[in-house]
């Protein structure tokens, strides 16, 4: 009764913290779960427009999800502002559509003291969120529309950081961009008015940046060093060759992941590095990038 008081009590702050945040008669942001998959509708109001979204996280293996343990938040932002706008250094040349001005954050609380009463085989009683490898992230809008060969992209950033590409699928209805991550973050949709050879070559230099700061055999970086060499020849030469190498970069990080020697895990008190999961967002959105190149885009 004590611990479920406990908890009862810090859930309550946490509703007391969110009203003061956010007009309840301005802004909605509700939360549901099933299973691995997290959903929440989105509805935001300034003046008399008003910004919808449906924001849709599929999970690999979480413990302890629910709608306080994930922490899903959303914003306003103002498109032109020059502190939103620094943090697309990285990116330079994507811009907020002013029709879609939302940024959504996720920020799982550390609750590793909390303990819940009554956890079933997807909670180990800490209340604090984990999974494994990636998750897929989908942010759908009826705001903008969506054409054939959209610029529109999926960005994530830790908060208050750099954003950078995790785009891996752009989808009608009315406009669905998809991306992956291996942690936690905020997101915007932006549009992309790069070339696409230049955002490749940029998402080359991300994902080499990140196997060797990955804590890897040596054995296991080479490899994964020497295929992502593979891609970076084969970009203007073949490019289907180069979304070959990069598949078997991928399934490498994949088996690595699964027999132990790649770390693969998230938890929402940062005490592990989730390799596996941050190495296989950048090089699916690397292979959506390529895919665009083989299909003769110039933008990506």
């Amino acid at each position: 009764m004590i611990i479920q008081s406990r908890y009862s009590a810090v859930l309550a702050v946490l509703g007391a913290l969110g009203c003061l945040c956010a007009n309840p008669a301005r802004a909605a942001v509700i939360v549901s779960v099933t299973g691995n998959v997290a959903h929440a509708q989105i509805s935001l109001a300034n003046g008399a427009n008003t910004y919808d979204a449906e924001v849709t996280i599929t999970f690999d293996t979480p413990l302890n999800l629910d709608a306080q343990s994930l922490n899903l938040t959303a914003e306003l932002v103002n498109p032109n502002d020059p502190i939103l706008t620094a943090r697309f250094a990285n990116v330079a040349g994507v811009v907020v559509d002013p029709a879609f001005p939302m940024m959504i954050t996720v920020e799982p609380p550390n609750l590793g003291w909390l303990f819940k009463t009554n956890f079933d085989g997807n909670e180990d009683g800490t209340g604090m969120l984990s999974f494994l490898n990636d998750y897929q992230v989908e942010i759908h809008t009826a705001n903008l529309t969506f054409v054939q060969n959209s610029r529109y992209r999926i960005l994530k950033a830790p908060v208050g950081g750099l954003f950078g590409d995790i785009t891996e699928d752009v989808l009608s209805g009315s406009v669905r961009t998809r991306g992956r991550g291996g942690a936690f973050s905020q997101f915007v949709v932006v549009e992309d008015n790069r070339l696409v050879l230049t955002v490749v070559l940029g998402k080359i230099v991300d994902l080499d940046v990140r196997i060797l700061a990955a804590a890897l055999n040596n054995v296991l970086q080479g490899d994964l060093l020497g295929l992502l060499s593979q891609v970076q020849l084969l970009v203007l030469l073949d490019v289907g060759a180069a979304i070959s190498a990069l598949d078997e970069l991928i399934l490498e990080i994949q088996i690595g992941a699964t027999n132990g020697d790649i770390a693969n895990v998230w938890q929402a008190d940062h005490s592990v590095t989730n390799d596996a999961g941050e190495m296989l967002s950048l090089a699916k959105t690397l292979r959506f990038s390529l895919v665009r190149l083989q299909g003769g885009a110039s933008n990506p």
